[in-house]
């Protein structure tokens, strides 16, 4: 068996769409959780701390399956048996989000633990019906990442915070490694368009979170034409980067790159976080307890966050043909720094943040349609 035979074309399997699906639960368990933050007004830092320490391990560890699976998946026996497992544990993983974390803490990393000990062990499975580069890559990826998760259960036998600093520590190593070891892992690329496919569902399922934290405001409030302006806002705003990101992705994307798919994975992380944070954001712009100063960095700083990251995503990934512009990209970074030092120096309401944040995001969309017109015209 060689690397080709790793890499036939293939679309997202039921499978895969299942093990998604069970994600959907886990990031609107995490957005939920960060709206907490409002009746803690004190503790703005150590809660968005937390939340990013309860966020990171629940995508790396989807992250590692869907890898695993994009490199090796067709060679796995009822690959049911090891996803359906890795199902529970997220179970017992998304059950112990909880801002209190301590209290949580030993149920979160075993669930965690338990994700990426059944990826290690297909690793493993795996590598014994491989031949050459495919079959060293796989046993070097088990090992790394059996080395990281042995690191962050050893944080059980710490108190805390050590025991987050010891859990990041494994967490960490598992991150870098991959990094490190680029040029290894370019001998067994993945399967792009699989790759991005299952990365721009992924996105999907956290921008379906912004919808359902707009839906919720308006619930009981449909009169009221404040609330229906603000939802106008906040969708519009929703809808512009949603059709931003995927028109790159339709029109953009070279689903024939070949890639280790280091920066998809990279870049999706922020991309994703972003997004999240920004569907908290509406709530809590709304509701109004916190300082306002602090949430509209956020807002701010999750849509560029946001933009940065789609662009390096898309640029890295984009199609010969299509020119790319770092001057336009700046800019745009530039006119959101702008808009929220207007917003913070001046008494506008919470509207006139939306609006700028829109307004943004419809630049950024007429530049991405200019882009790629060439490519649409053929």
């Amino acid at each position: 068996m060689n690397v080709l035979d790793l890499k036939k074309e293939r679309k997202v399997s039921w499978l895969e769409l299942f093990f998604d699906l069970v994600f959907v639960t886990a990031v609107s368990s995490t957005t939920h959780l960060l709206l907490e933050v409002d009746e803690h007004p004190g503790k703005v830092a150590v809660y968005f701390g937390e939340y990013l320490l309860m966020v990171t391990p629940m995508f790396w560890a989807w992250i590692g399956q869907t890898m695993f699976f994009n490199r090796y998946g067709e060679q796995v026996k009822r690959p049911e048996m090891f996803m359906l497992s890795q199902m529970f544990f997220l179970i017992l993983m998304t059950a112990s989000f909880d801002l209190n974390f301590n209290n949580t803490f030993y149920t979160f990393i075993i669930g965690y633990a338990g994700i990426r000990l059944i990826t290690v062990l297909q690793y493993f499975i795996v590598s014994k019906r491989l031949l050459a580069d495919a079959r060293r890559v796989s046993k070097l990826l088990g090992t790394i990442f059996l080395i990281g998760i042995l690191i962050s259960l050893s944080s059980m036998f710490f108190a805390s915070p050590i025991r987050y600093f010891v859990m990041y520590v494994g967490i960490s190593f598992d991150i870098i490694m991959p990094i490190v070891l680029t040029r290894r892992l370019k001998k067994v690329p993945v399967d792009f368009s699989h790759l991005a496919e299952r990365f721009g569902l992924f996105v999907i399922i956290t921008f379906g979170e912004s919808i359902v934290a707009i839906t919720s405001l308006l619930v009981g409030h449909t009169e009221n034409l404040y609330m229906l302006l603000y939802t106008i806002l906040s969708f519009g705003l929703i809808a512009t980067l949603f059709v931003s990101y995927f028109h790159s992705f339709e029109h953009a994307l070279d689903n024939e790159k070949e890639t280790n798919g280091q920066v998809l994975l990279y870049g999706h992380y922020f991309i994703i976080v972003a997004i999240m944070i920004l569907a908290a954001n509406i709530h809590l712009l709304f509701a109004g307890h916190l300082e306002k100063n602090i949430l509209l960095l956020f807002s701010y700083g999750a849509v560029a966050v946001f933009f940065i990251a789609k662009q390096i995503v898309f640029g890295f990934h984009q199609k010969a043909e299509i020119e790319f512009s770092f001057w336009k990209d700046t800019m745009l970074v530039l006119l959101l720094i702008a808009a929220f030092l207007i917003n913070q120096l001046t008494t506008l309401p919470v509207v006139a943040s939306f609006v700028s944040l829109w307004l943004i995001a419809l630049l950024d969309l007429a530049l991405q349609f200019r882009k790629t017109r060439r490519v649409r015209g053929k």
